[in-house]
């Protein structure tokens, strides 16, 4: 690239980062604020808090990124147009391409960027932080059972304890299960003791009581005991059975031959499928962005021109073409033939925006032919 190239590239690649970086900020406030009981009544650490927050981000950073690229587009063409440094370059003989070129660049480093997230970063952050997630929900006896509290480690699950012993005994427990509508359980005991055998955790209650309820009955069963053990590996995922992964958990090569006893695939294995064509076509939107800012901004206008117009059918026309994509993923699921939308959306937009670049941007103005053709016939008849 030249200097003007370097330029333009330069100042495209600052303004990617600093919007990427705002947008990224903005995000993870949101999935702070969301998780933020991971550290109010579920007692983990504000380091475990933070890295988990985190592992959550390359999910949206797939998506976030392209738009953060199209911004700084806009934004770098509409500053150049209005400090007449196009108009410059345009009467030195640079063409569209000039503009092109450095911008296209930083496209192709943004495909890469989404490329590599969406086939590796994505799903072995999902993966780690469904792991911390077990982590969190297995780990009972240093965090979630806290004395005097109810806490919810996992939706319909609450657990309560009124002490601690030195000795690791815990007394007043009680655990209310409503994960199963069908049968709702809730066991009480006056001591019972948390016991870890490798990756497994059980909590082995003394002296209680269960209490059953059905969904068919109203009456409760109460059942005494003088020892019960309940297995905590049932959580959600838990450490001591297999774990199945959903879609975006999963690598390109997972969605493209899902594991036959995946239950994720076996209740939903269209979405396989359309998360494995969503991942791949995400990559072309970069470029259609770029080349959509180059075709509505990348000509020269004298300052006194309004740029706004220009600038709000880019942003409609680049974010019109992404949510037809994301609802053309969204069919795919249960239509094969939407695939030709999942790819024809980006790589039609594509041809149009370079057709418009090459052809120096000549646009229909319906309502001057309208006056031109009007003119004519006016003339013919006045003769």
């Amino acid at each position: 690239m030249g200097i003007y190239s370097r330029y333009v590239f330069r100042q495209a690649a600052m303004a990617v980062i600093s919007i990427l970086a705002t947008l990224m900020v903005i995000i993870w406030v949101s999935v702070a604020l969301k998780d933020i009981n991971l550290m109010t009544s579920e007692g983990q650490t504000v380091g475990i808090f933070l890295y988990m927050t985190m592992l959550a981000m390359p999910q949206i950073i797939g998506i976030v990124m392209p738009v953060a690229l199209l911004i700084a587009c806009i934004h770098i063409l509409n500053k150049l147009s209005g400090d007449s440094e196009i108009i410059v370059m345009a009467a030195s003989g640079a063409g569209r391409w000039k503009f092109a070129w450095p911008l296209l660049v930083l496209g192709a480093i943004i495909t890469l960027l989404v490329l590599l997230n969406n086939a590796w970063l994505q799903p072995t952050a999902q993966r780690e932080l469904r792991h911390y997630i077990i982590k969190v929900r297995t780990d009972l006896i240093a965090q979630v059972l806290q004395p005097g509290r109810f806490t919810t480690p996992i939706a319909n699950l609450t657990f309560h304890i009124r002490a601690r012993t030195d000795n690791g005994d815990i007394l007043g427990f009680l655990m209310h299960d409503a994960r199963n509508e069908d049968q709702i359980m809730s066991y009480m005991a006056n001591r019972s003791k948390l016991i870890k055998q490798g990756k497994n955790a059980y909590m082995v209650m003394y002296d209680g009581h269960i209490h059953r309820r059905t969904k068919n009955s109203p009456d409760v069963q109460i059942i005494a005991f003088d020892r019960y053990i309940f297995d905590l590996s049932r959580f959600e995922g838990g450490q001591g059975k297999k774990i199945h992964y959903k879609t975006y958990e999963s690598f390109i090569s997972e969605l493209y031959n899902p594991p036959p006893d995946n239950v994720h695939y076996l209740r939903r294995p269209g979405s396989f499928w359309a998360e494995l064509n969503d991942r791949l076509s995400n990559p072309l939107y970069p470029v259609l962005f770029v080349l959509t800012a180059i075709a509505l901004l990348g000509f020269p206008r004298t300052t006194r021109e309004n740029r706004m117009k220009s600038i709000m059918i880019a942003f409609t026309a680049a974010a019109g073409a992404r949510l037809g994509g994301l609802l053309s993923v969204n069919m795919l699921a249960k239509n094969d033939a939407a695939i030709f939308l999942v790819y024809g959306i980006p790589v039609v937009g594509i041809l149009i925006t370079i057709y418009i670049i090459q052809t120096g941007g000549r646009r229909l103005n319906l309502t001057a032919y309208i006056r031109r053709k009007r003119g004519k016939t006016d003339g013919g008849l006045a003769v």
